[in-house]
């Protein structure tokens, strides 16, 4: 009984940290983008904000290991929300004279982000046995999409009428209850790797491992993919479609995400009560539906039926996310969960960075709408390619 008292305990500071930490992190993202489109009218500098905060995890991919690696998640987590705490204060403080602090702002934000989703990871493999992976990564992640929901309600419910003192207070004090749920956190013994590799040998050893481990390999390279586009194409369009294809307000791009958070939450209580039964999801026949509703949704046929359709768009593609995150969690060695879980998210990152330049290109010269088709062939193409690949090396084994 203490056992099962004890996994819900964690499973609800975790909960929290992510709830307050998210919520924070993504109201900043969509606050800052749209702060900077409102000052300089430049769509390009709002889409800058929006990317700027994969940047240094793809560039400090080894930093952001070795960190993790030394550092226990829940010191991890605690130092990370206390400096996004002081980063929040110190931007929207600069903000009204200087609009443009908003891209330093993205940064580092997205940086301390980063390093919060590595511990979160590390922290799941640390605090709950092989057993209870599966289910405790939708659950500890409902949070995520709880928190993106907020974020995008209080955009929808301002309609372009909160400050950056309103933003800094929100942002601050949720930062400071994700800091004080981290410190409640136990210390815990996980495995640690026998030496941290400097950035010259990090590519070295990361290969050695996927060499190594097929499985992880395969899962790894499924879940860079299906992210890279999928969620790539989902911060193209969160703020085009509303704002550039359906010509609304300021207020729908709030709701947008709004409906993007909702759809995520029912897709990860589905996850996880289909998990608890025992049925197992394809992955991609879950990213085969979603991109049929991508599409739907870009056509643009008017308010309510691409906003319909996004909410399938992202509940599909959450159920084959969590399935993907899963089996990459499942596959990895508890020493190496701290290497693979940062370039994991470097991975993702420098993914979606491309995605996103190269989406809002096509966007500007063929529409949202045949952006999303483009996106849907890639993807296949790739998944296809992957999966040749596979059979290959299992032929020569």
């Amino acid at each position: 009984m203490s056992n099962t008292l004890s996994t819900k305990k964690l499973t609800i500071l975790i909960w929290i940290i992510n709830l307050c930490a998210i919520c924070a992190s993504t109201l900043s993202y969509i606050y800052l983008s749209y702060y900077t489109y409102k000052e300089t009218g430049s769509l390009l500098y709002s889409q800058i904000v929006l990317f700027s905060p994969m940047v240094l995890p793809v560039l400090f991919v080894g930093q952001i290991y070795r960190l993790s690696d030394r550092v226990s998640p829940r010191a991890l987590l605690l130092l990370s929300n206390a400096v996004a705490l002081l980063v929040a204060i110190l931007v929207y403080s600069v903000l009204p004279t200087f609009a443009l602090i908003a891209v330093v702002g993205g940064i580092a934000i997205g940086a301390l982000d980063a390093l919060q989703r590595v511990g979160r990871i590390v922290a799941i493999k640390c605090y709950f046995n092989s057993q209870n992976v599966e289910s405790t990564v939708p659950l500890t992640l409902t949070a995520q999409f709880i928190a993106g929901g907020i974020a995008g309600a209080a955009m929808a419910l301002v309609k372009g009428e909160m400050m950056p003192w309103h933003a800094l207070l929100i942002t601050a004090t949720l930062f400071a209850c994700a800091a004080i749920a981290a410190f409640l956190l136990p210390r815990a013994e996980r495995s640690v790797s026998t030496g941290v590799p400097a950035s010259t040998a990090l590519i070295a050893t990361f290969s050695a491992l996927m060499k190594s481990t097929p499985q992880l390999r395969h899962s790894f390279i499924s879940f860079i993919v299906f992210v890279s586009v999928y969620q790539g194409f989902f911060n193209v369009s969160r703020i085009l479609l509303p704002a550039h294809v359906l010509g609304l307000s300021e207020g729908y791009v709030g709701l947008l995400q709004a409906v993007n958070s909702i759809a995520a939450l029912v897709g990860a209580i589905v996850y996880y009560r289909l998990n608890k039964r025992g049925h197992r999801l394809a992955p991609l026949s879950m990213a085969c539906a979603s991109a049929l509703f991508m599409m739907t949704a870009a056509f643009g046929g008017g308010f309510s039926s691409s906003y319909v359709a996004y909410f399938f768009y992202i509940f599909f593609f959450e159920l084959a996310f969590f399935k993907l995150q899963s089996d990459v969690v499942l596959a990895t060695p508890g020493h190496a969960m701290p290497l693979v879980a940062s370039v994991q998210y470097a991975g993702v990152y420098a993914g979606m960075i491309v995605t996103i330049f190269l989406g809002t290109l096509l966007v500007e010269q063929v529409g949202l709408f045949i952006t999303s088709i483009v996106f849907v062939v890639t993807y296949l193409l790739a998944i296809k390619l992957l999966s040749f690949g596979t059979r290959a090396a299992e032929q020569v084994v």
